[in-house]
């Protein structure tokens, strides 16, 4: 007489794995599990907590603002298409400036002005600040009695919020006596387009340093150097100022990363904006790679870049010091971008191979030994979504015919669990330590918040020397009912029943087999599942 199946613990699901020769508490299924408490219990249901109003069609992409108080409701930003969403690194920035890119739209800002109304927001502002396009020109006033010098003017165009364009590149120069006043006129026009311009700044130099002649109306012509002096201008205008061109209409991916750098990618350039600055991107801040720049995310002072070929850790103090190198050898081409997911110590992207990953706990492919390569892109790698939540990375999915998620250890791999919750996009709320997932019809769904789901277990087969009768099981649970299903050799299910209690119960006779496997479904907790030649052989 023999215990035929034992399964005391409930880790998650192996399909690549020949099914006699799963590890203890891997079994061949596992759906809505958590593991959390070494049981076999349901995780809590993801529930509707908000819908988007206002919206047409189903949206794709969803960030909440209003970032300073946790909120279920207030103020969700939402798009149809892929776009990406990042904060201001200002530490006085009371306006919660945050940076937008994608959906087919050159780079933009939005604030907390522009959330009077839904949908969110009312209103965003071309990321860039234009430079003036044409030259001033500049007429003596009245002459000085200075030696002579030659100065040199320029414009730039801000923002009421203070950033600041690149410097006009084509310059007036006069030669005048020291002291002398100058008329400048036909100053540029104001560029057309959303870019919030307010101000104009002229600036000049006599060799040195270009230093501010004054500040006014963007829309005023005319303006006079009086020989007032003020600030040195920043944003161009010499060898060592790197001029603070705007971004290029196709950059996407714009992302927080330390130091007060954003990074944002296109083609095969990556970029880095000047230092708390991100309306500011200096062409000698782009670097280009070999391959196309799918997607990025960053963990600690590590970013990283999915590519169509090589991935690559860009590290670096400053943004001219931003250096690319390989992860050699790795050759796993990332097949989504919104696939492409920090999990706190390191990044996941969808490979054509598997869920790769690089960070503090090495370069793999976390779902080697999980699922085969073909049951992996059977998902459509290109279709997934990341998201994370604590340890686990999960993956929305949709094969064309089906939509679903799944969940892997990244600190532990070696199993997966599949859920029933299916998602059009995430947010992962650090206010509250929250993932949002959007679901169906624009709800905003918040994961692990509802009840308990039923969850379902499917274990290892379990082998026999000779062939034998299952007479007996028993099902182990702090809460019932549990529907059990047994099946012997394979593809013969002998029996499926709702239990109850804990008491052992008697399974049918009239076969015999050498292989065993059971299955059950239920909300749990489910401390263990027994099955045995008699009663006897029962825990």
């Amino acid at each position: 007489m023999a215990l035929l199946i034992d399964a005391r613990a409930f880790k998650g699901a192996n399909t690549s794995i020949n099914a006699k020769l799963l590890p203890p508490g891997v079994g061949e299924d596992a759906r809505n599990l958590d593991t959390s408490q070494g049981d076999m219990r349901g995780m809590r249901d993801a529930v509707s907590v908000h819908v988007l109003t206002g919206l047409i069609g189903q949206m794709a992409s969803i960030y909440r603002m209003g970032r300073d108080e946790a909120s279920d409701t207030a103020y969700w930003l939402a798009a149809a298409d892929d776009q990406d969403y990042a904060r201001s690194l200002l530490a006085a920035d009371s306006t919660e400036r945050t940076y937008i890119t994608g959906g087919g739209s050159p780079p933009r800002y939005t604030d907390n002005t522009y959330l009077t109304a839904t949908p969110y927001p009312t209103d965003t502002v071309g990321l860039g600040v234009p430079a003036p396009a044409t030259a001033m020109v500049a007429a003596l006033n009245v002459a000085g009695t200075g030696p002579n010098e030659t100065r040199v003017y320029t414009d730039t165009f801000l923002r009421a919020n203070g950033d600041e364009s690149a410097p006009n590149t084509l310059t007036t120069s006069l030669d005048v006596l020291g002291g002398s006043t100058v008329n400048l006129t036909s100053l540029a026009a104001v560029p057309a387009g959303d870019h919030g311009i307010t101000l104009r700044r002229i600036y000049v130099t006599t060799g040195g340093e270009y230093q501010r002649v004054l500040e006014q109306a963007a829309t005023l012509t005319t303006a006079a150097d009086t020989g007032t002096r003020g600030a040195v201008l920043q944003t161009g205008g010499s060898s060592t100022k790197p001029s603070w061109l705007t971004p290029p209409d196709d950059m996407v991916g714009i992302t927080e990363l330390w130091s007060g750098m954003h990074g944002a990618h296109h083609g095969k350039a990556y970029r880095v904006c000047v230092q708390f600055n991100p309306h500011a991107w200096p062409i000698e801040y782009r670097k280009i790679i070999s391959d196309t720049i799918v997607g990025t995310a960053a963990w600690g002072e590590n970013w990283l870049l999915a590519t169509t070929g090589l991935p690559r850790v860009v590290n670096g103090s400053s943004p001219a010091g931003m250096i690319a190198r390989p992860i050699v050898g790795f050759k796993q081409a990332c097949q989504s971008k919104r696939s492409v997911r920090s999990v706190g110590h390191g990044v996941c992207w969808a490979s054509n191979d598997g869920l790769a990953y690089h960070g503090q706990l090495g370069t793999k492919v976390l779902t080697d030994g999980v699922l085969t390569k073909a049951q992996w892109r059977a998902l459509g790698p290109s279709s997934i979504i990341g998201a994370c939540w604590g340890r686990w990375y999960i993956g929305f999915y949709n094969t064309g015919t089906e939509r679903g998620s799944f969940m892997i250890d990244t600190v532990e791999p070696g199993r997966i669990i599949w859920t029933d919750v299916v998602g059009y996009g995430a947010f992962e709320d650090s206010v509250s330590e929250t993932l949002y997932v959007l679901g169906y019809g624009n709800s905003i769904l918040k994961w692990d918040y509802g009840s308990m789901l039923e969850a379902r277990f499917k274990t290892a087969v379990f082998r026999r020397p000779t062939d034998v009768n299952a007479g007996a099981a028993r099902i182990v649970a702090t809460q019932y009912p549990v529907r059990f299903t047994l099946w012997a050799n394979g593809e013969i299910r002998v029996y499926q029943r709702e239990v109850f209690s804990d008491d052992t119960f008697r399974l049918p006779s009239g076969y015999v087999a050498t292989e065993f496997q059971a299955q059950v479904d239920g909300k749990g907790p489910i401390e263990g599942v027994f099955v045995g030649e008699e009663m006897a052989d029962l825990p």
